[in-house]
């Protein structure tokens, strides 16, 4: 089965650099036989307001064209730290399609369950600013919230850092953000669940363990706790590890994203 694959285009800037990495990304994607398409979201009024009858009709409109995708592209430059007001007023007012509503207004995810993405941003920042004060993490986290609550698998992200005054994607961001293109198909093919996954779990575990028993060990010499007694032993253990990997889990699924 082809892949379709759909970029959501949310700048105003239609020729700038975030629009030239979502059509490297789709260029990747179409050289590996994938169906490619846009939509570019100044051509489409979008209102929250549910009396307005044109808005309606437009977010019917884009609803019945990304259910038929495979996997988004979702493309927005970064302002003030964070997504631009085209790309949020997209995310918030296709909130119902995201995401369905319990009795007690808990979300969950709705038909774009399982669907795979992939995020794209800019900013004037620079790369070594970017790299450690993280800029443009809030623009991730702004359009991967949503998407994980529709139920989502993120694939990938891409960054262009120095984007002051340039006017063409630098050649080396080219070629990453069509490699980024050519690996969608398999990657949503194994649903977003990777090798690279059960690795990353696998050292997780294992580094949360070695600082859980050594937390154990020093506790133990301060004569805080008795390792010898099998309840005190297990309920610390147990504690500790869930805090600790709890933690690590939050960091790399949700507050660490692409940089550079």
């Amino acid at each position: 089965m082809t892949p379709t694959i759909i970029g959501i285009l949310g700048t105003e800037n239609r020729n700038g650099v975030t629009a030239q990495m979502l059509d490297a990304v789709l260029d990747g994607a179409r050289q590996r036989g994938c169906r490619i398409d846009t939509i570019d979201l100044n051509d489409y009024r979008l209102s929250m307001n549910p009396e307005d009858s044109e808005a309606r009709d437009a977010m019917a409109q884009l609803d019945a064209q990304l259910k038929q995708a495979d996997g988004l592209v979702l493309a927005s430059p970064t302002y003030w730290g964070d997504v631009s007001g085209l790309m949020k007023h997209f995310l918030d007012c296709f909130r119902p399609q995201l995401v369905r509503f319990t009795k007690k207004g808990e979300p969950l995810p709705g038909d774009y369950r399982g669907k795979s993405y992939v995020l794209l941003t800019s900013c004037y920042t620079s790369k070594n600013v970017n790299r450690f004060s993280g800029i443009t993490d809030q623009t991730f986290l702004t359009m991967d919230r949503p998407l994980q609550a529709a139920g989502m698998h993120r694939l990938a992200e891409a960054v262009c850092t120095d984007t002051f005054g340039v006017t063409t994607l630098p050649e080396a961001k080219q070629v990453a953000c069509r490699a980024i293109g050519q690996d969608m198909p398999l990657r949503i093919q194994k649903g977003g669940f990777t090798l690279k996954r059960y690795i990353q779990l696998f050292f997780m575990l294992a580094f949360t363990i070695l600082i859980v028993m050594g937390i154990q060990q020093g506790l133990a010499a301060m004569h805080l706790i008795q390792l010898h007694h099998f309840w005190i032993n297990y309920l610390s253990f147990v504690i500790l590890s869930y805090l600790f990997l709890s933690l690590m889990l939050r960091y790399f699924a949700v507050r660490k994203h692409r940089r550079t």
